[in-house]
């Protein structure tokens, strides 16, 4: 029998006209965010941490290689019970989509939503330091083709404390699990960077006023 609605059942609200493109897109979006906070930003993934991270390593993050796979990983390290399912969608105006997913991870996309789309602006400025740093990185590694030089000493602290207001930006109240499960500056940075980009498109849909994310 199919699970009925109840408070651990998450209602996301839509309204606005939307094509098959849209519910496509919101639906990948909503679903590689999930699943980055539920494998590193919470405790519900240390279940699977051992197997997530050497899954990483053998991705070789700092290598450059595409961050598609990346995220493939982490749905991967979503248990099924916890993997969002659809309850119910309602179009209306306004509709909603009900999910059948972990509600605490549910409620911390939502409340990093909010944070995100406050400080749209000084996030953004951010994101755009941090990345020309390690693009710099990356051309320097390029010239003298040595994928193991690392940030000049000037920049490191820098980087850091970039990489923490990022992670501010993006509603993250810590990296401490995000350091422990990754244990690299730079491939931390460089998931952030990821994730903001991600959560950016995610924004996009709730600026429009097609998608309201409830925070309780």
């Amino acid at each position: 029998m199919d699970k009925k609605y109840d408070e651990e059942n998450y209602r996301v609200l839509l309204d606005k006209r939307w094509s098959l493109e849209d519910l496509n897109e919101f639906s990948r979006l909503y679903m590689q965010n999930y699943a980055f906070l539920y494998s590193l930003e919470t405790s519900l993934g240390n279940t699977q941490t051992s197997n997530l991270t050497i899954n990483l390593n053998d991705h070789k993050l700092r290598d450059g290689l595409t961050y598609v796979n990346i995220y493939t990983l982490f749905k991967r390290n979503v248990p099924y019970k916890d993997h969002p399912k659809i309850r119910a969608i309602s179009y209306a105006s306004p509709g909603f989509i009900e999910l059948i997913l972990n509600y605490e991870v549910a409620i911390q996309l939502a409340v990093g939503m909010g944070i995100f789309l406050k400080g749209l602006a000084s996030t953004a400025e951010t994101y755009n330091k941090l990345h020309d740093i390690y693009l710099e990185l990356g051309r320097k590694r390029k010239e003298k083709q040595n994928h193991l030089l690392k940030l000049e000493a000037e920049k490191v602290k820098y980087a850091h404390q970039l990489t923490e207001n990022l992670a501010e930006g993006l509603g993250f109240q810590s990296l401490a699990d995000m350091y422990e499960k990754i244990g690299n500056e730079e491939e931390v940075a460089k998931l952030l960077m990821a994730h903001y980009r991600r959560m950016k498109w995610l924004s996009t849909f709730v600026e429009k006023g097609k998608v309201k994310l409830p925070k309780e």
